[in-house]
């Protein structure tokens, strides 16, 4: 994002009530050392971790729910 004519080592989005997000530029990437480059990678495992255990206890609820609706039925014979 080049604002006033100055490139910057980054650019964000925001919009108010949602997310923000955060683009370093390749030149930048290229200059941060080796070991903060390591947390960054370790950092984004732990973020699709968890991003996993919310899809996974979703699933769970959705397992649960379906398991209580198959619960109530009951089958009744007329004759």
């Amino acid at each position: 994002m080049v604002k006033g004519g100055v490139e910057r080592p980054f650019e964000y989005e925001y919009r108010p009530g949602e997310e923000l997000v955060l683009r370093f530029r390749r030149p930048v990437v290229d200059l941060i050392p080796a070991e903060v480059h390591e947390h960054l990678v370790a950092g984004r495992k732990e973020l699709l971790l968890a991003m996993r255990g919310f899809v996974d206890a979703a699933i769970s609820r959705l397992d649960e729910r379906e398991q209580a609706r198959t619960q109530r039925r009951t089958e009744i014979k007329v004759e």
